[in-house]
């Protein structure tokens, strides 16, 4: 799952088994998971899956999971390592749903499998616990992530499938008040395609950092009083992010848009009117 060759997997777990208990990593002791997951791009890490997880089993504390990951080869492993102590619950006053008590919480942790690391093919994939070990295997293919969990006692999640977001994408939307701006913020649009960018569409699949329409676009609103957003995408084309950038901050100067841009490698620029200029480069 290289850049640009990720996008799905199928985990099936084929074995669960007890483990020596960690006197240290056991308490608390955590009875099962449940994962929630999905795949990013912003952050210093660059495009990875991120898992969080959740025991489900409550405390009086609030318990933070660490874990470590290890991919060699078509091998990967994932070990609880320690837990974080970090005092008591906190109190929401609201109505308990089912069996849940206000004053305990989940034990949580996060574990992340960055893009770099992972080819298309098939791959071991183990999850170890101070009580449980979940032997899986993850297959990585060009279309979707899908997680697949047989009934078991240690671990569930709700989401079935993810879609990594396509890499070499610049995305966003230009907002501004007053009709007669519309021909600025087409003119924008145009220069993008100048530049040499190419104008795209994505399948609706839910991606986590892009909404599109059934049309595989992003959504033209308009609201009161004069109100517009004209949401873009395309392909970046070789086209750096900085360049854009650039360009688009001439826009953004010369004119009364607010200009908004993403690129799905983890660029982000933002130019708003009342709270100026901000911008951020992805990692290399």
């Amino acid at each position: 799952m290289k850049t640009g060759t990720i996008t799905g997997m199928i985990f099936f777990i084929v074995a669960i088994f007890s483990c020596e208990n960690d006197d240290r990593l056991s308490i608390p002791a955590i009875e099962g998971l449940t994962v929630y997951w999905d795949h990013e791009v912003f952050g210093d890490e660059g495009r990875r899956l991120r898992f969080a997880v959740n025991s489900t089993n409550e405390f009086d504390n609030d318990y933070k999971l660490e874990f470590s990951t290890s991919v060699v080869d078509k091998s990967i492993s994932v070990r609880m390592t320690r837990n974080i102590d970090n005092g008591k619950c906190q109190h929401f006053p609201m109505p308990a749903i089912g069996d849940d008590d206000p004053d305990k919480c989940s034990a949580s942790g996060d574990f992340y499998l960055p893009e770099r690391d992972l080819d298309n093919g098939v791959y071991s994939f183990e999850i170890i616990m101070p009580a449980f070990k979940i032997d899986s295997r993850l297959t990585v293919t060009d279309e979707k992530v899908t997680l697949e969990i047989p009934t078991n006692e240690f671990l569930s999640s709700s989401i079935e499938s993810v879609h990594p977001i396509p890499p070499d994408l610049l995305f966003g939307s230009i907002v501004y008040q007053g009709g007669s701006n519309t021909i600025d913020a087409e003119s924008f649009l145009d220069y993008l395609t100048n530049m040499g960018l190419i104008q795209t569409t994505v399948p609706n699949y839910g991606y986590r950092h892009l909404t599109v329409n059934d049309n595989g676009s992003l959504p033209v609103t308009h609201w009161e009083p004069d109100n517009h957003s004209i949401g873009f995408l395309y392909k970046l084309n070789n086209t750096g992010f900085k360049n854009i950038f650039e360009e688009s901050k001439n826009y953004f100067n010369q004119t009364n848009l607010n200009i908004y841009l993403y690129t799905s490698n983890g660029d982000q620029a933002y130019m708003s009117k009342t709270d100026g200029i901000t911008v951020v480069y992805a990692k290399p």
